[in-house]
């Protein structure tokens, strides 16, 4: 609420005499609500809790699972909407905007650690300026980051950052109590190493629910870093 209340502020005292940009701070209140309602989980290697997401607040550290703890069951892999399913990094370069579907875009950015935005494509421009000013995600070593995006109470996307020695040759999100993994899009930026984010556009995928895993795998198939994302409703 604080952010809308300063945005409407800012325009506020911009605004010369005329008509109020009502429909402009209602888009902008409405992109500010959105991004406000990702919760997150931070992460460990082998299922530790570990620090959220750095502009959210942090998660306690919870107990390590045991080293030879299995993923979730699932019989299957979902195939990406665009038929790709080999789950390859992509890269992107600074500031580069990176389309995740019609309503979504994002970028990576150098400053600050695993500093990262998502938003709406007529507000990339302007995040970016502003992250470029923040933190960023600063998880810890060996672990990743995880979480969602509702939106009038759907969720509609699943992102996260990653913090590991090597590239994941892939990431799977996997729904408890179902048989069935949906690849995640792993990004990477050029030019840096050892880090990186990725998505899941879940509005190509009606069935989806909360209270998943999220599973980053290495080059020779093994399970590298995991984490749990529940419904905390």
């Amino acid at each position: 609420m604080r952010e809308l209340v300063e945005e409407l502020r800012r325009a506020a005292a911009t605004t010369t005499a005329g008509p109020a940009p009502v429909e402009e701070m209602i888009r902008r209140g409405r992109a500010l609500r959105f991004r406000r309602r990702m919760a997150a989980a931070g992460a460990g290697t082998a299922g530790v809790l570990a620090a959220g997401l750095a502009w959210l607040g942090s998660a306690e550290a919870g107990p390590a699972a045991p080293d030879d703890a299995a993923p979730p069951a699932a019989t299957h892999e979902v195939a990406l909407p665009n038929g790709d399913d080999s789950g390859a990094p992509v890269e992107v370069r600074p500031y580069e905007r990176h389309v995740i579907n019609d309503g979504l875009v994002l970028g990576l950015l150098p400053e600050g650690d695993q500093n990262y935005v998502i938003s709406l494509p007529e507000y990339f421009d302007e995040d970016i300026e502003a992250n470029k000013h923040l933190p960023g995600s600063n998880i810890d070593p060996d672990s990743i980051s995880a979480g969602y995006r509702e939106d009038t109470g759907a969720v509609v996307l699943v992102e996260g950052a990653w913090r590991l020695d090597e590239t994941p040759s892939r990431i799977v999100v996997a729904p408890e109590g179902q048989d069935v993994t949906y690849p995640a899009t792993v990004v990477t930026l050029a030019g840096e190493s050892g880090w990186g984010v990725f998505y899941l556009d879940v509005s190509h995928h009606p069935d989806f629910a909360l209270d998943f895993q999220v599973i980053a795998y290495g080059a020779n198939g093994e399970a590298i870093a995991e984490i749990p994302v529940t419904d905390p409703g």
